[in-house]
Formats: structure tokens, C-alpha cells, sequence
């Protein structure tokens, strides 16, 4: 037990505080800044409550009109700040609350002692969606679903079901964690399989339960899900300025788990579509930063693969983190490759679109009776020779070609070569080299100089876009180690490159591979809608086996994705404008709203379209995403990493999204596939899908 106070904030009041006026928040800054320091000193008035259904609840004084809500230990030194609101409304949610420690889980929950039982009791009695001959889980003994943290008085509801939507109606009533164990059950687990799908290789404290040990409840992980001990007044700034940004705060236990855990060697995390993958390798860099490689000289690195997403995880460290934010790197992996070189003494000056282009055409004019295609001799160059870091002819002739498609002769192989030649030679009478060749350089000039480099640790976010020549590049930054590589990826997000085996990276994951399953962004309508764009692909698990979506679900449910053809472009942005017109008359936040296409000329037509009819815009072009005020635009390739609560996936026609990519090249019809899934799943509450024209058949057009 703790010798001095202890003051805990639960995710409730955050989100209270968030929804009151702005005078009053600075009011209970104040309040809380000096609560944080001593909640035991005589300043502090703890008003008790008249009929209160938890004695240990107080109210606190913010002023006239606002009251904070505090659980007031009886014993123990555990102050929670519960609760903030007018005086009549926080006076009422404090009378029917109930703090208590599950006897069976050991978890701290709040209970709604009068709407939770009588309103789960309404819904029980409810057809509640198609019924079932028995109810729901009459097979199973109450003890055993009072296992999953099921407080007691809401059992006999639980009982009572009939359906599925039945307990979808009944999740604002019980604690997440006994929600999900009921849903994993109802999909056909055993309760123990259920729970320990929950808890995700997250251990409970062991030991008898004490309902009274407010302290011992507030370390279970299931109580960190919405409880959070303040550990000092730098970490209280950084949730009171970000109340809403949960994820900085709450981790489910089966991510926490993963950014807790010390592994003997590099570690992989793939899971779908807003199942936190970002989330915990942010989390992980600071955990590694803080509790693990302490030492002033020590760095930690976090890489991605574009420049969008590197400064957008770059940000969110800095409102997570605190000091260690100091030791923590954060770069995509190219821009370091090109900073290191230099830093070595070395050109690297990548070549931009223009000069790529040019000293294409002159290299492939200047080998006299060319007979391949520009496509193929590019292809062979990214997918081949870059890819397995070829150096001259010998190596090529040489060179596995799997996967390619096209067979090549010698004679043509010796084409393709002569052209790359030609390419490259281009290139460097302007001393250029290109994006593609830095990591290469990079790894080689690391393995010959051997060059003290301060990581003790890597972590990559969207491990599926890099590549092999960028991956054996992680592999050479640091000797291997416990905790040396975390990386985190999904296949189906692959929208860059092209499968990768980690293996083949000399990343060896064997052992520490693990999976996340349950999506918290988007709703279980939209991730259905943005899997069957993929139905029919298989996908690999970033190293040489197969994934599977098995289990990947969103317990969250809402509409249906909308799916809407027009005539014409005109006609198409017209009904855009009035969807989003009738959304911010709703009180709808404009940057909460985003207009994604596939395109930067396309996107630039909606924009101005929309602009013509008095909708405000702003462009995410990496430049301003967070400037000025307006409706968001951007690419389907720059949403990657981003959520909003009501995404319109615009002009999905079958030009700018066919079946089939130009030229049959299979990884590139796949890739499409992929960009439309990422697109789709940027959506937390809404997905509205439109076109005009012919629709594509990616969308069911």
C-alpha cells in the first residue's frame, strides 16, 4: 500500500472535462493542480453526498456552479478523481454510482446503480435482433460468466438474452473487458478462452482479492483501461491539455502487454485495420526509452517508410512522452539513410521525379535495337536489382527472378542490364543516386566502416511497405540483442513494395510474433465493407507464413457503409456538399469530416467543387494538416495513418480504380485493392462511398 496520497484519474472525468466551457476548465486546472499535490490538505472541502448509493463519494467545489467528483478512500491513500459537471448534473451521476472491486477479476469498475439494472433489464426483455431457441448463454453457469468481470447485479439480464443485438444493446451497462469475454462467448469460445483472449497475455496481480484495496485494484490491467495513477504534474499537463486522446493514457491489456514485454530478439505485431498497431509501437518507444535503455548516450529509433507518417507519430511522441522524449529518434527510414551518408561523407542527393524521368528516356534510347518495354526494364530494376542490391552484370545473369512473371532469356537479361547501366550512369553525371539506392548505401557503407551508431533499439511502424533492401538496413543498424527490433505491420495495408519475408532481412522473429484482433477504430460494418474489397487475396504474416483474419473483429457497431453512383462529376460533388452540410449542421466538427480520392488531381476537382458551393477545405498535403479551419481533403495514399470520424471515399470510378492495374501486373492490381481498404477503414463512425460514371468493381459497382 502506498505510504503517501495517491491521486488517480478516471477516463470519465476526462471526457467530462473536455465537454465543459473552456472558463471552467481553466477552474479545474487549478483545482487539480493543487488536488495532484495534496488531496489530504484542509483546502480541499470533500462535501458528502444525501443518499448516495457509494458513501466513500464526495463532491469538491470548482465554484458556484461546478463540482468535481471524488471517491474518498476509507482506508488506504487512493483519490480518484471520478467525475466533473454542473452542480445538479454531477450531484446526480455521483448518487447513482458505485466504485467496486470485482471479486473475481480484482478490476476497479464503476457501476450505474439505477439506469444500468433497469435499463439492461428493459433490454433483456427485448427481442433484441433474430432469436435463438435458448437464450444466449443459458450453457454456461453464472460463476463461470461472473469470471469475466460481469458485475453481479447485471447477471440476470445477461441471462435473459436471446440474440446478439441484445448484448450489443447492453455494452454502455457493463465494464469493456466483461463485454468482450461475453461477445468472444457468444461467437463460440469457452469462458476461460474468452478471458484470456481479453487479456491478451496481460497477468493479473495474483492473490486473494480484497474489495476494499483501492490501491492493489488500480494495478489490474483491466483497470488501467480507464484508471490512470498520476505519477507527476508533467503527465497531468500533457491528459488535461489532450483529454479526448485516450490512446495516450488507456492501453487494452493485450497491448500493454506487448509494450511491457521484454523479448529476447526482434519482435513482430501485425493485426488489421485499427487494431493500435501505431499505438503500441509509440508506446513501446517510450517504455524502452524510459524503463529499459536509460542510459544518457542511448537513442531509441523509430522509423516508418514515408515522411507524412514519420512527422505525424513524431507529434503524437511528443504529447505522450516526457523527458525520454530527448533519446527518441523519430525519422522515415530514407531521410535518415540520406542524413547518415552525408554525415559520412558521402553524396547522396536523390533524384526528383523530373531527373528520374530523363535519364530514363536517355537511357533507354541509347541502347540500339531495344526490344523490352520501359515497363518491364523498371520493374526489373525496382524489383529486382534494387531489391537484391545487384551491382554489376555477373549478379544479375545470376539473380533469382521469382515472382516477376515474365520469363527472361539471357540475351534479354543482358538488355535489361545494359539499359540499368545506361540509367544509372545518366544519373550520376548530375551526382545523383536515387530514394530507392540509399538504403542499399546506406547498409553497405554501415558493414564496412562499422560506425558507432547510439540505437539500442529500433521501432518500425507499417513494416509491410519497406521492402528488403530497407529492412536488411534495420538489421545492420544495431548487433542483435534482447528488445533490439519491434515491428509492427498488415499486409492488406501493403499499398509500397512488394511481400518481404523479415527471414530473409536476417530478422529472425520465431517465437515473438504476436497478433492484435480487435479493431477499436471503425465500426464491424465498415471493416465487413472494407474486407470483402480484399475477398478472394490471401496475404502474408511479413515473414514466410500465411496471415489469417480469423478473430480480427470490431465490437463497436453502426450503419452501414452508403454506396452512391451519379451521372456525373458535378452531380456527384453536389450531394458531397449537402452530405457534409447536413453533418456540421449536426455539430459535426469540419476536421472531423474527410474527402478522400484516389488521386491529386482528382482530390483538386472535389476540392474546388466543394469550394464553389461554400463548403471550407483544407488540403493534407504535409505542409498545413493541422492549420486553418475546414473539411479535410487528401490522396488515399496520405490518409494512411490517420482516422476521422466520417470518411466520403469520392469518386471511385472504374478509371481510377480498375479491376485490373494497366499493363495485368498483378501486385499492382493487388495494391489497389489495398489502397481502397486503408482508404475505407480511416473511417471511425461513417463510410460513404460514391462515384460517377461507371463505378468500380472494387466498390461492388
Amino acid at each position: 500500500m502506498s505510504l503517501t496520497p495517491t491521486v488517480a484519474i478516471a477516463a470519465d472525468f476526462l471526457e467530462a472535462y473536455a465537454a465543459i466551457p473552456r472558463v471552467q476548465q481553466r477552474k479545474v486546472r487549478g483545482f487539480i493542480s493543487k488536488f495532484q499535490a495534496d488531496p489530504t490538505t484542509a483546502s480541499i472541502n470533500y462535501e458528502a453526498i444525501h443518499d448516495v448509493k457509494d458513501a466513500r463519494v464526495r463532491t469538491v467545489r470548482i465554484d458556484q456552479a461546478y463540482r468535481a467528483v471524488v471517491l474518498h478512500p476509507e482506508r488506504g491513500n487512493v483519490y480518484l478523481l471520478a467525475w466533473v459537471d454542473h452542480h445538479d448534473e454531477a450531484m446526480a451521476w455521483a448518487r447513482r454510482k458505485v466504485f467496486a472491486v470485482n471479486p473475481a477479476t480484482g478490476a476497479l469498475q464503476v457501476l450505474d446503480m439505477e439506469e444500468g439494472p433497469a435499463l439492461a433489464g428493459a433490454v433483456a426483455a427485448a427481442p433484441g435482433g433474430a432469436a435463438v431457441a435458448h437464450g444466449l448463454f443459458t450453457a454456461f453457469a453464472p460463476a463461470d460468466l461472473l469470471q469475466t468481470g460481469l458485475p453481479e447485479p447485471l447477471l440476470p439480464a445477461v441471462m435473459a438474452l436471446r440474440a446478439e443485438g441484445g448484448l450489443e444493446a447492453l455494452r454502455p451497462y457493463l465494464p469493456v473487458e466483461a463485454y468482450e469475454a461475453l461477445w468472444w462467448v457468444a461467437q463460440g469460445m469457452s469462458v476461460p478462452q474468452a478471458m484470456q483472449e481479453v487479456a491478451g497475455g496481460a497477468q493479473a496481480p495474483a492473490g486473494k482479492v480484497d474489495p476494499g484495496d483501492i490501491d492493489a485494484a488500480l494495478e489490474h490491467p483491466d483497470s488501467k483501461r480507464r484508471f490512470v495513477v498520476v505519477q507527476s504534474a508533467q503527465d497531468l499537463e500533457r491528459m488535461l491539455d489532450a483529454p479526448l486522446a485516450a490512446w495516450r493514457v488507456f492501453l487494452h491489456p493485450s497491448q500493454r502487454s506487448l509494450v511491457e514485454k521484454r523479448f529476447n530478439g526482434p519482435a513482430r505485431v501485425t493485426g488489421g485495420a485499427g487494431t493500435g498497431k501505431t499505438v503500441v509501437a509509440m508506446h513501446r518507444a517510450r517504455y524502452l526509452a524510459a524503463e529499459v535503455f536509460k542510459a544518457p548516450a542511448d537513442r531509441v529509433l523509430f522509423t516508418t517508410y514515408t515522411r507524412n507518417l514519420a512527422a505525424n507519430i513524431e507529434g503524437n511522441l511528443k504529447a505522450l512522452c516526457g523527458a525520454e522524449m530527448a533519446r527518441i529518434e523519430v525519422v522515415n527510414l530514407d531521410r535518415w539513410a540520406m542524413g547518415f551518408l552525408r554525415g559520412q561523407g558521402q553524396a547522396a542527393t536523390p533524384a526528383e521525379d523530373d531527373v528520374m524521368a530523363a535519364a530514363w528516356r536517355a537511357a533507354l534510347g541509347a541502347v540500339e535495337g531495344r526490344t523490352l518495354p520501359e515497363e518491364l526494364i523498371r520493374g526489373e530494376w525496382e524489383q529486382v536489382v534494387v531489391a537484391q542490391d545487384l551491382v554489376d552484370r555477373a549478379a544479375y545473369l545470376a539473380a533469382s527472378r521469382r515472382g516477376q512473371g515474365r520469363p527472361l532469356t539471357r540475351a534479354q537479361r543482358s538488355e535489361v542490364w545494359e539499359v540499368i547501366e545506361a540509367f544509372r550512369a545518366e544519373l550520376a553525371k548530375g551526382g545523383y543516386t536515387t530514394w530507392a539506392d540509399l538504403p542499399n548505401l546506406a547498409r553497405r557503407l554501415i558493414e564496412q566502416r562499422q560506425p558507432d551508431l547510439p540505437y539500442r533499439a529500433v521501432v518500425v511502424d507499417e513494416t509491410q511497405d519497406l521492402g528488403l533492401p530497407r529492412l536488411r538496413l534495420l538489421r545492420a543498424l544495431l548487433p542483435p540483442g534482447p528488445d533490439d527490433l519491434f515491428l509492427v505491420g498488415d499486409a492488406r495495408q501493403r499499398i509500397y513494395g512488394q511481400p518481404v519475408a523479415l527471414s530473409h532481412a536476417g530478422i529472425d522473429v520465431r517465437g515473438r510474433a504476436s497478433m492484435l484482433k480487435i479493431n477499436y477504430r471503425t465500426t464491424e460494418e465498415i471493416r465487413r465493407w472494407a474486407m470483402r474489397v480484399l475477398s478472394g487475396e490471401t496475404f502474408d504474416d511479413l515473414d514466410e507464413g500465411q496471415d489469417s483474419p480469423a478473430g480480427y473483429r470490431s465490437l463497436l457497431s453502426g450503419p452501414a457503409p452508403m454506396v452512391r453512383g451519379f451521372g456525373g462529376e458535378d452531380e456527384e460533388i453536389t450531394w458531397l456538399a449537402a452530405q457534409i452540410d447536413d453533418l456540421l449542421q449536426g455539430g459535426v466538427a469540419p476536421e472531423s469530416i474527410c474527402v478522400v480520392a484516389c488521386g491529386r488531381k482528382q482530390v483538386a476537382r472535389y476540392q474546388h467543387g466543394l469550394e464553389r458551393l461554400d463548403v471550407a477545405t483544407l488540403l493534407l498535403d504535409g505542409r498545413a494538416d493541422d492549420a486553418g479551419e475546414g473539411v479535410r481533403l487528401a490522396t488515399m495514399y496520405r490518409v494512411k495513418g490517420l482516422e476521422f470520424a466520417h470518411v466520403f471515399l469520392a469518386g471511385a470510378n472504374a478509371a481510377a480504380l480498375p479491376a485490373a492495374a494497366p499493363g495485368g501486373d498483378p501486385l499492382e492490381s493487388l495494391r489497389l485493392r489495398c489502397l481502397v481498404h486503408v482508404a475505407a477503414t480511416r473511417a471511425r463512425d461513417t463510410l460513404t462511398v460514391t462515384s460517377h460514371g461507371k463505378a468500380s468493381v472494387l466498390i461492388g459497382g
